[in-house]
């Protein structure tokens, strides 16, 4: 068992539950806790389901972050409950020209820097206090075929730098270990590490409710959104059953 502590970012997609099983499962830390933030997210209430059955499932502390503020300023679709979300095309998943143009769409200022200050803040905390080190875990992969700025090695190194001399003690880490994986990379090392992906949940409209599939209560996605598409396409190419519960069929 690593004798360093860990707290892990996760906001209940595939990508952030798949990395919290790595840590939990591969790199075996002392102490494991998960934070989960709200920043006014129009799918809060089907993550917060998702991330609460998984940190029971995994027997973690769960301390989950108000940040409304960010959700207020932000110009973001995410945080538009009132403006629908449009659909995209598979095939334009790949196109550069209309990833860029996508980019703002879904775009919430500065929010994985304020992400990692947050958990950074509580590593320091409980250095502060008990004399332990916690490094911190996000879940941030490759982006194709156009990265956000903030999902990028370079942001990770930037980050690093800052968990250094904006803490009293420094020696805290931050970690990205899915960052050089496509998604359908993370679907496979997520099936390895028996990732339940019925209680991920990756879709950009929200507020479909829930459905009951076989006694269990199970969030729905939408099934247009760009990241429904990309979900559903991940689970194919990773040559993995996709049980999610669509309203539209994404592909």
């Amino acid at each position: 068992m690593n004798n360093r502590g860990a707290i892990c970012l996760v906001s209940g997609g595939v990508d952030s539950v798949t990395c919290l099983y790595y840590v939990k499962y591969r790199i075996k830390p002392s102490d494991l806790k998960i934070i989960f933030c709200n920043y006014g997210q129009r799918t809060f209430k089907e993550e917060e389901f998702c991330i609460r059955k998984i940190s029971s499932m995994l027997d973690c502390e769960l301390r989950i972050i108000n940040l409304d503020w960010l959700g207020e300023i932000s110009t973001s679709l995410l945080t538009k409950k009132d403006i629908e979300i449009p659909e995209t095309k598979v095939e334009d998943l790949q196109d550069p020209e209309k990833a860029k143009a996508r980019i703002l769409r879904w775009w919430d200022p500065a929010r994985n820097a304020i992400l990692i200050l947050v958990a950074l803040a509580h590593a320091e905390a409980l250095d502060i206090k008990f004399s332990r080190k916690y490094d911190v875990f996000i879940g941030i992969r490759r982006e194709t075929p156009v990265a956000m700025k903030d999902n990028t090695p370079e942001f990770l190194e930037e980050m690093n730098r800052v968990a250094e001399i904006a803490t009293h003690y420094g020696g805290y880490k931050v970690y990205a270990p899915l960052i050089t994986y496509d998604k359908d990379k993370v679907v496979k090392l997520g099936q390895e590490l028996e990732v339940p992906w019925k209680y991920t949940y990756s879709c950009y409209r929200g507020n479909l409710g829930f459905k009951e599939i076989d006694g269990e209560v199970l969030p729905i996605h939408c099934g247009w959104c760009s990241n429904c598409k990309r979900r559903a396409l991940a689970f194919k190419l990773a040559g993995v059953k996709d049980p999610s519960v669509y309203f539209k069929n994404p592909l």
